[in-house]
């Protein structure tokens, strides 16, 4: 009975939400951002709305001067949060936690947590931020699956193939998702990632390096560093290297169900 409650909870949130859906699938250019000075740091917002399963979704880059220190804010800590290492060498401070990491780190920011981001470097540090909030939050669940934690790019092992490089990165319950799911993958060019295909879920690629032609639907369209490519649930899609160079991503897909 319980089980049955829950998935018709996600469905009439699902349903309530897909009413007011303002971020549709396609690509989300940083070139097109507006740069925004907020304190130490330079904001440049890629995408802002709603989805079928994500009631706030932010994603934004942030720029720290060199020589700076920045904390995420109180209202920061009300949502979970995503971080990725766009460019530079930077030092997190999570809870306890400390790490110098660089390009293609992570860290994932429970909700009631905070990050400090210390540039003790002589050039100016970005990354991406992910700020995302749901009707299904459970705060519980996201710190009995585990605390906030810091990953360094260069600890990530490497599963590699003709196509690339594929790096799991988690697969987990958070505050916001009953699944998160995130891997990191390089696709070297003239390959394509997998055959068009569908799913429930939604999912996020987050262009790290290079540029990559998406299939959403129907069309093809070009990404490049910087860009998110949202993939909406049941959109067909697919990814292909087109270039003269690899390029590398993270495919990040949320579930509210555990087999979504």
């Amino acid at each position: 009975m319980k089980s049955f409650l829950t998935v018709l909870a996600i469905c009439i949130a699902s349903a309530t939400m897909a009413q007011t859906d303002s971020l549709h699938a396609g690509v989300y250019s940083l070139s097109k951002a507006i740069p925004q000075k907020i304190g130490v740091v330079e904001k440049r917002q890629i995408l802002s709305g709603t989805t079928l399963d994500i009631k706030k979704f932010e994603v934004y880059t942030l720029t720290l001067p060199a020589g700076k220190k920045y904390t995420s804010t109180t209202t920061d800590s009300k949502f979970e949060q995503l971080i990725v290492v766009k460019s530079g060498t930077i030092k997190l401070t999570v809870n306890d936690t400390s790490k110098i990491v660089g390009p293609g780190s992570l860290a994932l920011i429970l909700v009631g947590d905070k990050i400090t981001f210390d540039n003790t470097s002589s050039q100016p540090v970005s990354w991406f931020v992910l700020n995302y909030q749901t009707k299904m939050e459970d705060s519980k669940r996201g710190h009995d699956a585990g605390p906030s934690f810091i990953k360094d790019w260069n600890l990530l092992k490497a599963s590699i193939s003709p196509k690339g490089e594929t790096r799991m990165v988690y697969d987990r319950p958070t505050s916001m998702f009953e699944r998160f799911d995130v891997h990191a993958t390089v696709l070297n060019n003239g390959y394509n990632s997998h055959d068009p295909h569908t799913h429930r879920a939604e999912e996020l690629i987050l262009m790290i390096n290079g540029n990559c032609q998406f299939q959403i639907g129907q069309e093809k369209f070009q990404a490049q560093n910087g860009d998110a490519v949202l993939m909406a649930s049941k959109v067909l899609h697919a990814a292909q290297n087109v270039g003269t160079a690899p390029c590398g991503y993270y495919a990040i897909q949320w579930h509210l169900l555990k087999k979504d």
